[in-house]
């Protein structure tokens, strides 16, 4: 009998993942029901054990490796007509680390933030298994699976924000969360239209298959019409863009980050919004990346509009929370600049800032969480001075601060000029004047980014302290560890981008090739 060892581990591991979560999302509403701690050990046990299985992944799959798994879903007598199929590579273990450890942080600093829960084995619970579907999202192989998982995250996060929203008035808070419901659930509908264009076209609904024990292949789109490519393109990125909160389709965004509570925000601004920009990175480009190279720079203009409208509400906010919330919608402008630039560095960047940007916008909402715990207000008004107060979480905020607004040599530094890079790397090829004047807009909206976090910054930490917050301190260790290791990564990352390049960097080589450049 064979001995159990890391790869056999491995090779389940995907399987694994989502049947601790599962499992340990039913064990946490049992056990929380009796006893808060006890489902919050659960809840927090049930997602170490989720990075601690695809932490052994990672291992698994560096240098181009991948480990892909199939089972038949449905079949007719012996021929499959669905399957559910699971891929873990250097895209989307990455992508699901960073999904489980906000979820582990995000739990862990509910454990200070959300005090006097109403039914906390609901609440954990729920985290929990919001976190497996959108696990489910990113090993997906199957276009049906995929929304399978992409439309049943919806569940837990909309109870999440009707039951724990901050407003008191049910009425609001209960509008809040169906306008939250009602614009993901369409984007979700949209995008299946797509699906079944796809199949009709195709006769499958593979978009990603192993063809050798060290081969994969993307779906081939050749055989279909270019103006249907075109179309069935554009049908994924309206579907995507409304989760990811692309202006014009951003309107659920704002109300919707202003109700949830921060743990939850969290999920919603630094994961949730990842899913879809995983769907377009594995998805859109492989397929249709041809065919939308023609609308390239319509895109592009999409994506400056939403950097620079995000921006300048950022700007406007009197609230740190409304803040970053907008500055969220803003910094995903650029991951779609990134996409929507049709060229490998274009692309290569994207996929960097979209870890960059879970992990930055989630440490910027621990840290308003962070001083909502300690003063009981996020409005900059009522703010100031907090430096010599708070230094611990003043340290850390600054260095988010500094990292979001693209300071070398933090982390976004490094995915920003490869977007920017990818931007001009198309205006130069391409000879067209308004995509040179587009790069340096785009390069413009990073000066935008450094004056709301600096000012909100200057207003917050800075300046007179307000004789209400005297006796105020740094918040408790447990969030200070969350924010330490965030910063870790945001600097180790900045300083050496290749140690999660490594990884990332031979899943997108196949991803990439079509755009031959």
């Amino acid at each position: 009998m064979q001995g159990l060892d890391i790869a056999t581990i491995a090779n389940s591991s995907m399987e694994l993942t989502l049947l601790v979560l599962i499992i340990g999302g039913l064990l946490t509403l049992i056990t929380g029901q009796r006893s808060e701690k006890v489902g919050q050990l659960m809840a927090a046990i049930s997602l170490a054990g989720a990075i601690l299985l695809n932490v052994i992944l990672l291992i698994q799959v560096q240098h181009g490796a991948f480990i892909f798994q199939s089972y038949v879903w449905l079949a007719i007598d012996t021929t499959p007509i669905l399957t559910l199929g699971f891929l873990a590579d250097g895209l989307s273990v990455p992508v699901v680390l960073l999904i489980t450890g906000l979820g582990f942080f995000s739990t862990l600093f509910s454990f200070s933030y959300m005090k006097d829960l109403k039914n906390p084995g609901v609440y954990y619970s729920l985290l929990v298994w919001f976190i497996a579907a959108m696990v489910g999202v990113i090993y997906a192989t199957n276009l049906m699976q995929f929304f399978l998982f992409y439309e049943l995250m919806l569940i837990p996060a909309f109870i999440l924000v009707y039951l724990y929203g901050v407003s008191e008035d049910p009425e609001k808070r209960s509008r809040n969360a169906l306008q939250f419901w009602v614009w993901t659930a369409v984007g979700g509908l949209i995008s299946l239209v797509a699906v079944f264009i796809i199949f009709s076209q195709t006769g499958t609904m593979e978009y990603v298959t192993q063809t050798s024990p060290t081969t994969l292949a993307y779906l081939s789109t050749s055989g279909i019409a270019t103006e249907v490519a075109k179309l069935i393109g554009l049908i994924f990125l309206l579907g995507f863009g409304i989760k990811l909160g692309l202006v014009p389709l951003h309107v659920w965004a704002p109300p919707v980050y202003g109700e949830a509570p921060m743990p939850v925000l969290v999920l919603l601004s630094g994961a949730m919004t990842k899913t879809a920009a995983y769907g377009v990175i594995r998805i859109v480009i492989p397929l249709f990346g041809t065919a939308l190279s023609a609308y390239s720079t319509g895109l592009m203009v999409i994506s400056i509009i939403t950097m620079f409208y995000g921006a300048m509400l950022a700007i406007s906010q009197k609230d740190l929370k409304m803040m970053l919330a907008y500055s969220s919608i803003s910094q995903l402008g650029y991951l779609m600049l990134g996409y929507s630039s049709m060229t490998v560095i274009g692309v290569n960047g994207a996929a960097f800032q979209l870890i960059n940007h879970g992990v930055l916008a989630s440490l910027m909402f621990f840290c308003a969480g962070a001083i909502k715990l300690r003063t009981g207000t996020m409005e900059f008004d009522k703010l100031g001075g907090l430096g010599p107060k708070m230094p611990y979480l003043a340290t850390i905020a600054i260095i988010g601060s500094l990292a979001l607004a693209g300071t070398p040599p933090l982390s976004a530094f490094a995915g920003e000029w490869m977007i920017f890079a990818g931007v001009a790397e198309l205006a130069i090829s391409s000879g067209v004047l308004a995509l040179v004047a587009l790069t340096v807009i785009a390069v413009v909206a990073t000066g935008l980014t450094a004056a709301y976090y600096l000012w909100a910054v200057r207003r917050i930490f800075y300046g007179p302290v307000l004789q209400e917050l005297e006796n105020v301190n740094d918040p408790p260790r447990m969030i200070l560890f969350i924010g330490v290791v965030l910063v870790l990564f945001v600097v180790v990352i900045g300083i050496y981008p290749w140690l999660l390049w490594r990884w990332v960097s031979p899943a997108l080589d196949l991803i990439t090739g079509v755009l031959g450049g």
